[in-house]
């Protein structure tokens, strides 16, 4: 086993039958302690042990911040170095997912606001920065500006001072594109939310969730204001975002959420989930037990370039152009009158070809594609 091995193969060690006691054991086999620690990490990570997780990875990093991901075909035939904030799923970009069985290398460098930084870069044809673009990750962005400086290669996702993919700034960001439904987002404290269920200020229904929330966690629909008493009672956060419900459902009564890279203006679909309630997760929605829905998405998929992706590619490129990143996922929909229904975006969402290949067959036909335009994003930008 390789000395770094990503969160991937580590998955599929499991999966072949491999225990966690096995795989700690090999990670005791390391004389070197952050790269124990940085194992252990991403096992108990695996295993949804978050704050364990959290811990060791903490550990790992106040022992060394660079760590080196081989190319699964030899020789290598690009060296990427990849800037990481601290954390896992949903902190970065799935880099080790989008570069599986790949000739391309990864050095990977993370940054904290505790640990030290690299005297010198190490040797790289292109940088990518895969740390979430958020607004509270400002201060590590602005550590980071010395060292992205120092790239002797040209850097992609490269930060921007004015913009995180906060909703609300998002909202700001891509308001009156036309074809495009952006809801209003604002954001709220706790005592502003419980005044509004004293006084029904507020039209509804209404989406909320907590500020920093992600994969839909503490997301509910408010039917009217003695409804957001009951959310209170069980969400202890300070702070939190509403936005008015849109109806998207279609005419059969489902809804549908697929989610999209765009790539140097492209966009590439990953999936299309088909689900009976209006939050749309695709390990929810229900696919597995409904073959219709995926021999629809393996149509949407196979149309995607004539069908979605051609009546909304004007809306795309434009949401693409606002934001101004080199890679950007996407969440949407489209409303019954055949706009865009923008949900969110970000850098990190999952991305990956998981699933079962007997289950999902068209899936990992469109995945390689998918991973092919980003290692050749990155050739390209290292070669052009």
């Amino acid at each position: 086993m390789d000395r770094y091995t990503s969160m991937l193969k580590l998955v599929r060690l499991l999966d072949a039958g491999h225990t966690l006691e096995q795989l700690l054991d090999s990670a005791g086999a390391e004389q070197d302690s952050g790269h124990l620690l940085m194992r252990m990490a991403q096992l108990f990570q695996i295993f949804g042990q978050q704050a364990e997780s959290a811990e060791l990875q903490v550990q790992a990093l106040q022992q060394r911040q660079h760590y080196h991901l081989a190319a699964d075909i030899q020789p290598p035939a690009l060296r990427v170095l990849v800037f990481l904030a601290g954390g896992f799923m949903l902190d970065n970009t799935p880099v080790g997912f989008l570069l599986d069985g790949s000739d391309i290398a990864c050095d990977l460098l993370y940054v904290t606001q505790h640990t030290p930084l690299p005297a010198e870069l190490p040797p790289h044809d292109v940088v990518f920065v895969a740390a979430g673009h958020f607004e509270r990750h400002g201060p590590l962005f602005a550590r980071m500006a010395p060292l992205l400086a120092q790239a002797s290669g040209p850097v992609l996702n490269q930060p921007r001072s004015d913009f995180g993919f906060e909703r609300d700034a998002l909202n700001a960001l891509l308001r009156n594109i036309p074809g495009v439904v952006v809801p209003r987002t604002y954001a709220v404290s706790r005592d502003e939310l419980e005044w509004m269920a004293l006084n029904a200020a507020e039209s509804f229904p209404l989406i909320v969730r907590p500020l920093r929330s992600q994969a839909g966690k503490g997301l509910a629909r408010l039917e009217c204001a003695r409804d957001i008493e009951d959310y209170l009672a069980v969400q202890n956060e300070a702070e939190f975002y509403l936005a008015p419900y849109i109806d998207y459902r279609s005419a059969d009564g489902l809804y549908r959420k697929c989610r999209l890279v765009l790539m140097g203006g492209k966009a590439y679909v990953c999936h299309y989930a088909i689900s009976q309630h209006w939050v749309v997760h695709y390990q929810s929605a229900g696919m597995e037990q409904a073959a219709e829905r995926r021999d629809e998405e393996a149509r949407f998929m196979a149309d995607f370039d004539q069908g979605f992706g051609l009546r909304h590619a004007a809306a795309l490129e434009e949401i693409g152009r606002r934001i101004g990143l080199d890679y950007v996922v996407i969440d949407c929909g489209e409303t019954p009158a055949g706009q865009l229904l923008f949900f969110e975006a970000d850098n990190v969402s999952f991305v990956h070809a998981v699933d079962s290949v007997d289950m999902y067959p068209y899936k990992h036909v469109q995945m390689t594609r998918v991973f092919a335009a980003f290692r050749a994003m990155l050739k390209g930008a290292a070669h052009g």
